[in-house]
């Protein structure tokens, strides 16, 4: 399925991308009162991540195998996944270093697992250079998939519990974790990475909240029951021997969704000025929306749905270096319901704080 580019990504000027600060400085148009929402690519084939190169162009991942550039519909790289269910081509991350190494990384599902492996981009292509790490057990359900890089530079890897929930508290398995492989190791050979959390289900969302470098983390519970959680190195959220609220001795969540949103892909807003200046947003599957909450440490200040039913499944959302938001849809991924057009890239603009 084509890649129809609507507005606002053409590729013939990519020297400067204007950000949204710029723009209104040179045109006077004033931050909305309303979040403003258009559509600027459409026709994509469940979408899973989009990640920004730093000259401003984004990258999409299809989940059948497929990395396409945003701006000129281009398909960079056909991967051979295994996409059966959940699996297939899922997480993307471009290298902190990328104009040195032109550094790409995708987690896909194939035949004998889950891995991560190492691209790089040359001229209009990307091309594979290593698979960096393996053995991690995928299924129809739950493979995980999220690829970020954290503050201290180093690769953060999601993993589900691949339908064998016990994998979550064995810590001999990678799975039903949330994984760190040290940049160095991901630029070379890779090799088993260390796990930085266990206990988790399907976890999907993460980022770290700016000004703490606090790691926040969204993931999908047992028919109900996801969960919001502050990730803390070497502590266990206790899937599957507890569930909600209530934790004992293992790490509770920061709040509990039942039921099911299905949070997936989320982001911290950074670029100021706005009234979601600093709140965490999380894309949701089943709550056909974006989760807005604001964090101080432990505590959920504030916890609403924007969006709700407007565009059906959602995905992953992102902030671009333009300052906008990006979320892809999720209505052709054999759940959802698609609408025409679908799946599509929307552009989000923040209302005025």
């Amino acid at each position: 399925m084509g890649l129809a580019l609507l507005s606002g990504c053409g590729g013939d000027d990519r020297e400067h991308t204007p950000t949204r600060a710029e723009t209104q400085a040179t045109t006077g148009v004033e931050r909305p009162s309303e979040p403003r929402v258009e559509t600027v690519a459409e026709g994509l084939e469940v979408p899973w991540e989009i990640a920004f190169l730093p000259d401003g162009r984004a990258l999409i991942t299809e989940r059948p195998g497929r990395v396409k550039l945003l701006d000129t519909q281009e398909t960079l790289a056909d991967v051979a996944v295994a996409n059966v269910g959940e699996g297939g081509l899922l997480g993307l991350a471009v290298d902190p270093e990328f104009e040195d190494n032109g550094f790409v990384y995708l987690y896909r599902t194939v035949e004998d697992g889950n891995e991560v492996a190492r691209y790089r981009l040359e001229g209009d292509r990307l091309e594979e250079e290593a698979t960096i790490v393996t053995g991690i057990a995928a299924a129809p359900i739950h493979d995980g998939g999220r690829l970020r890089f954290g503050p201290d530079g180093d690769l953060y890897i999601t993993t589900g519990d691949a339908s064998h929930p016990e994998l979550s508290q064995d810590p001999e398995s990678l799975n039903g974790k949330v994984l760190r492989l040290a940049a160095a190791r991901a630029r070379e050979d890779g090799g088993r990475p260390e796990v930085f959390t266990l206990g988790h289900r399907n976890p999907q969302g993460l980022d770290w909240q700016p000004g703490t470098e606090r790691l926040y983390e969204a993931e999908h519970g047992p028919s109900g029951e996801d969960e919001m959680n502050l990730l803390n190195e070497g502590s266990n959220y206790g899937w599957p021997e507890v569930t909600g609220s209530e934790h004992g001795d293992f790490a509770a969540p920061l709040a509990v969704y039942t039921p099911s949103i299905a949070p997936s892909g989320a982001t911290f807003v950074r670029t100021e000025g706005s009234a979601w200046t600093g709140d965490f947003l999380v894309a949701c599957l089943a709550g056909e929306q974006i989760r807005r909450l604001r964090f101080d440490g432990d505590a959920v200040e504030l916890d609403e749905p924007l969006f709700e039913g407007e565009y059906g499944r959602l995905r992953s959302v992102v902030e671009g270096p333009d300052g906008f938001l990006y979320a892809l849809t999720n209505n052709t991924d054999g759940r959802g319901s698609p609408r025409e057009g679908d799946d599509r890239v929307l552009r989000i603009e923040p209302p005025a704080g």
